[in-house]
């Protein structure tokens, strides 16, 4: 360029970051141009260094990177061990979308046993199939049902049942 005169970005979508792309050469600024050569996308004015990182298959804050960790609406995903649709709390990752074994939900309350997990059937097991913090309660799919013998003869009462997956003492 002739001596004396500067390089500048336009500013298409005026966001007030101009496009390393697109340029011109003057001694004043033009209308439209910037000093700023950051913006990585001048189609957007929400695309621009400052820009906020959502999940959207878009760099947005024009750091190179997409959709990471930092973005706005990020989700945080629970690792499933036994595969059963419910992950457990201590190993999560931050994410717009979760990696392999990563789930939703933490309220698996035993995350090494597939057959536990919130709404499980529960069986007579001397566990919390179903993780409601009750071990064996009357609705398990294996209880037995118990029949009175109030007066002590040996001979039980049909009409009087309990239903537990242990005798009554």
């Amino acid at each position: 360029g002739a001596f004396g005169s500067l390089t500048w970005y336009a500013d298409a979508d005026g966001d007030s970051y101009g496009d390393a792309a697109s340029t011109t050469t003057a001694c004043t600024q033009p209308v439209g141009y910037l000093s700023d050569d950051t913006d990585c996308d001048d189609t957007d004015p929400a695309v621009n260094p400052a820009g906020t990182e959502v999940c959207d298959g878009v760099d947005n804050d024009c750091d190179g990177s997409t959709d990471g960790a930092d973005s706005a609406d990020a989700t945080v995903w629970y690792y499933d061990y036994d595969s059963d649709g419910y992950g457990g709390a201590t190993l999560l990752e931050t994410a717009c979308s979760p990696s392999a074994g990563f789930v939703a939900d933490s309220t698996d309350c035993d995350d090494g046993e597939a057959n536990t997990f919130p709404g499980a059937p529960e069986s007579c097991n001397g566990e919390d199939d179903d993780c409601d913090g009750v071990v064996d309660e009357a609705d398990a799919t294996d209880v037995k049902t118990w029949y009175a013998d109030a007066d002590s003869d040996a001979y039980c009462d049909a009409s009087v049942t309990y239903d537990s997956c242990d005798a009554p003492v």
